[in-house]
Order: structure tokens, then C-alpha cells, then sequence
């Protein structure tokens, strides 16, 4: 596989954000008009396209697409913008999508942009860490990692940490790479056998991209795992994410929003070695059955309020 030299000025970067509107999050709006703007300043060759349930006006170089959901349950609105990512494949340097409350900066573009070729080349994948800040203690704590981080793998004789969960409600590749994502199954893949309904996890699934890794019970056959820089015990600063609504720290759901940033990385690190099917089995197994528990207990804990 090539790997495509992305020239450092003004790239052409194709953004794509599902964005459900609800008037009852007071801080939707502002929080989307800070993710544009934020992607705007990345390079004037942005072009964001956002796929939303409500009509809006075009504005420079931010596209409406309103969808009408008589058929399709809200939640497949993250699967729309595939269709038209997939026309464009050849019209742009880097593909982006991501959620209308994450803020994707230009020091985490750049931090990718330094990363990415030396990590393909190895067949592993950049990560990103969504992080957010506890009203209460200020302090800052990671939205999707559940345990700590144990393993790390070696590149020309430096250590990276594998991250635990490499979930990070976005995902970013370049010309080169999304055209090959185009091409296999999982681009298409709605995630059926994953739940009954064909809608939980739809929208996580959706902003996974290429990454699934027999890490996290899910192989798309692609890298072997996902992985960042660190020393000592912090990773790399500018592979964090702001997730802007802050919503799992403050409302945890089960152990998501509960780790503080600082005490995601194992005191001692294991050398890492992918595991094999009947381990990837179980271990799926088992992060659906931790899912699917912590939604219940939502339910029943509302009802007691």
C-alpha cells in the first residue's frame, strides 16, 4: 500500500458531521459552531459538510444536507454521510468525520499529521483520547476508557502505548486510506449482529471508522492495534480530544466518565501481542454484556428517582 505525503499548507480536507438537532440541549448550537470553527482553521481548503434534520442556510464553506426520517430511526443519520464521503474520494487530500460536540483541533491534526505514515507503515493506527472536565473537582477524565491502558508496542526501538479502548467518536484518514476503506465491507457494514435492534451502538459503530482491532473484540482485519505516544505516565497531550459536552464525567454511565486522565496507563506495561479468535470471542462478549447492563441500570435507577 502507498502512503500519500500530505503537503503541509492549506490541504484539502472534506468534514463531515451528523447533526440531530434537539431544542432541548441548550448547548448544541454552541458547541457545533465552536466544532466548525475550530476545523475551518485547520487549513482554507476546509469544506465542511453536516447532515442534519433541519433545513439551514449554506454558509462559507459549511454545507447543509436536512434529511426528512419517516423510514430510517434518528440514530442511522450517522451512516448518511458515507454516501457522499464515497463520491468525493478523489476530490480531497484528507476525510474526516466526526460528532457535532467533539473538538477537533489543528494541534491534534498536526499531532496526526506527524504520526500517521510511521504508524501505517507498521499497520497500526493513530489514537486519540476523548477527555472532558468534572464540574465538580475541575479535573480532567476520559469519556470511553473503561480500564487502564497495560500494553505497549515497540517502533524503531520506541515504546507506544495501546490504548484500551480506541474509541474517539471520530475518525480521520487520507486519500490513500479512505479510498481503500471505501473498497471493503465494514464501509457499508450497519453492525446488525451486534444487537437485536440494529440501533443501539448504530451511531458508536458509525464513528469508528476502519479501527475496529482484535483489542476491543471487533477485527476489520486492518491494523493491529491503535496506539500513542507517551512518556512516563501521560500520554501524548495533543492526542486528546475535547468532548465538549462534558457528558459522561458528569452523568457517568457505568465506568465511562469515571478515569481520570492521569490514571489511565498500567503502572507496570506488558509487551503487546494481538489475541486470538476465541479471546477476541469473549472479549466482545463480554463488553456487550458490560453495555447492554449499563443501560439497564440507567433505566431502573430513573425509575427510583
Amino acid at each position: 500500500m502507498e502512503y500519500n505525503k500530505i503537503k503541509l499548507k492549506n490541504p484539502k480536507i472534506s468534514v463531515h458531521i451528523p447533526y440531530f438537532f434537539d431544542s432541548k440541549k441548550k448547548s448544541q448550537v454552541k458547541n457545533f459552531n465552536k466544532v466548525c470553527k475550530s476545523f475551518l482553521n485547520i487549513s482554507k481548503n476546509t469544506k465542511i459538510f453536516v447532515h442534519t434534520n433541519k433545513k439551514n442556510k449554506n454558509k462559507k464553506n459549511i454545507k447543509f444536507i436536512s434529511y426528512k426520517f419517516k423510514d430510517d430511526h434518528p440514530y442511522k443519520l450517522t451512516w448518511y454521510p458515507r454516501k457522499l464521503m464515497e463520491k468525493q474520494k478523489n476530490n480531497f487530500d484528507i476525510f474526516i468525520y466526526c460528532e457535532d460536540d467533539l473538538l477537533f483541533t489543528k494541534k491534534n491534526f498536526n499531532y496526526w499529521l506527524k504520526y500517521k505514515d510511521i504508524f501505517l507503515k507498521n499497520n497500526y493506527n493513530v489514537g486519540f483520547v476523548r477527555v472532558e472536565v468534572n464540574k465538580k473537582d475541575k479535573l480532567m477524565y476520559t469519556a470511553d476508557q473503561v480500564s487502564k491502558s497495560k500494553f505497549f508496542v515497540e517502533i524503531n526501538s520506541k515504546k507506544y502505548l495501546v490504548i484500551s479502548n480506541p474509541h474517539c467518536a471520530f475518525w480521520i484518514y487520507d486519500k490513500n486510506e479512505f479510498n481503500e476503506f471505501v473498497k471493503t465491507k465494514f464501509y457499508k457494514f450497519e453492525w446488525k449482529w451486534i444487537t437485536k435492534s440494529g440501533i443501539l451502538l448504530s451511531r458508536e459503530m458509525a464513528s469508528h471508522g476502519w479501527y475496529g482491532t482484535n483489542m476491543n473484540g471487533i477485527d476489520m482485519n486492518r491494523y493491529i492495534t491503535t496506539i500513542i505516544p507517551f512518556k512516563k505516565n501521560n500520554i501524548h497531550k495533543d492526542s486528546l480530544v475535547r468532548h465538549l459536552s462534558d457528558t459522561y464525567c458528569n452523568n457517568p454511565a457505568g465506568l465511562f466518565g469515571t478515569f481520570k486522565l492521569n490514571d489511565i496507563i498500567d503502572s507496570e506495561l506488558i509487551k503487546f501481542k494481538p489475541i486470538n479468535s476465541y479471546q477476541r470471542i469473549l472479549k466482545r462478549l463480554k463488553y456487550l454484556l458490560y453495555y447492554y447492563s449499563r443501560f439497564n441500570l440507567k433505566k431502573y435507577i430513573k425509575l427510583f428517582k
